[in-house]
């Protein structure tokens, strides 16, 4: 089975976060065939039941590599030319939803993995930890899958997350880590009134707005060069009201803070809950994960020469992007990631290369080399 192959088989899952529809069991399946030890670990609270896979293999003593991954998507919404959840080659590209994120990470990977296991004599084991709803986040997910690994002695030494990570070309950029993210949610109480009527009312709208404004405005600090700049930005605004000659007697709004590791997540709420109190708003913060950033030059090396060897790409190291399940893993081991271009994930018509697929499988090969020094 080849990449592409494997691949359309795991898109043609309709695995919409947090469902499974076989994602889980196919990846499962073709690991047993190559000699893994695979347990299926599920977890439930309430109407949540999410589903996810640890496999390893091993073969003497030596390090443990980890593969994070998830099978689950975003919902496809509207706008596809083709079937969602059929892959369909469209030229010389494979679409479909999830083949960037990121059923085409954990599909490279895995056809890697088979060549590395038929080819290659190794000290060590690899692991796979895949989830099932790392697009929602809920405690059922890698939360629970790393508190299962760590009562059974299971965290890897390193760990490689297939996330897209690359700009315009396969091997261009890794990430090393992401900023921290933070939702805050203001809630402004006044008092509602006609507008015709200023002395009657107490527009909780105009602190609201106010409040945002001072926040955007805040200068944070950037020493850390790691990172972009920390940016805080408006997602929105509710007031319950649609009457346009009324002011309304309570607003909220959500704001999201991606923040540098100049802030750990205590600061930012400091600063965002003083500027809340000077216009009289509550604030309540939900801290989705640190900033953090991987350091081991030795992890990075190996896999930029996987790079330069395959695609002949010197790679830029990054700390952009969104967030992804390597802010819980962090705790743990080591973390890298890296996969194809990420400019249509979550997108209609979502796709890629399918000369990008093999390329991305070459190159998690060479790394496997380079991580186990079996050249």
């Amino acid at each position: 089975m080849d990449v592409v192959q494997f691949c359309c088989g795991l898109i043609n899952c309709c695995s919409v976060t947090p469902a499974n529809d076989g994602a889980i069991e196919y990846i499962a399946s073709f690991l047993q065939e190559r000699g893994f030890q695979t347990k299926i670990l599920e977890f439930s609270e309430g109407e949540n039941h999410v589903r996810n896979l640890f496999a390893k293999i091993s073969r003497g003593q030596g390090k443990n590599l980890g593969f994070l991954g998830h099978s689950d998507v975003v919902p496809a919404g509207d706008g596809w030319n083709t079937p969602p959840f059929s892959a369909t080659i469209v030229g010389d590209h494979l679409v479909g939803r999830g083949v960037t994120d990121m059923k085409g990470g954990i599909s490279a990977f895995c056809i890697a993995v088979d060549k590395f296991l038929a080819e290659k004599n190794f000290e060590g084991s690899i692991s796979f930890f895949i989830t099932g709803d790392e697009e929602i986040g809920t405690y059922q997910g890698i939360l629970s899958v790393l508190d299962w690994a760590v009562q059974n002695r299971e965290i890897p030494n390193d760990c490689l997350i297939g996330e897209p990570s690359s700009f315009e070309k396969v091997g261009d950029r890794i990430y090393i880590g992401h900023r921290g993210s933070i939702n805050a949610r203001l809630i402004a109480k006044g008092k509602q009134g006609h507008v015709a009527q200023p002395k009657s009312f107490d527009n909780s709208l105009l602190k609201i707005c106010q409040c945002i404004t001072q926040m955007k405005a805040f200068q944070w600090k950037h020493d850390d060069l790691r990172f972009p700049p920390t940016n805080l930005e408006p997602t929105l605004l509710y007031t319950g009201n649609y009457a346009e000659n009324v002011v309304p007697g309570e607003s909220s709004a959500n704001v999201n803070i991606r923040f540098s590791a100049d802030y750990s997540s205590e600061e930012i709420k400091e600063i965002l809950s003083s500027i809340a109190n000077q216009f009289g708003i509550s604030i309540e913060f939900r801290v989705s994960g640190e900033a953090y950033c991987c350091d081991d030059e030795n992890l990075k090396n190996k896999l930029s020469r996987a790079i330069e060897r395959v695609a002949g790409i010197s790679p830029k190291f990054s700390a952009a992007g969104g967030t992804s399940d390597g802010r819980h893993m962090i705790k743990y081991c080591n973390v890298i990631e890296f996969g194809v271009q990420d400019s249509t994930m979550h997108q209609s018509n979502e796709c890629c290369k399918t000369a990008d697929l093999k390329i991305l499988q070459n190159i998690y090969y060479e790394f496997l080399k380079n991580y186990f020094e079996c050249d």
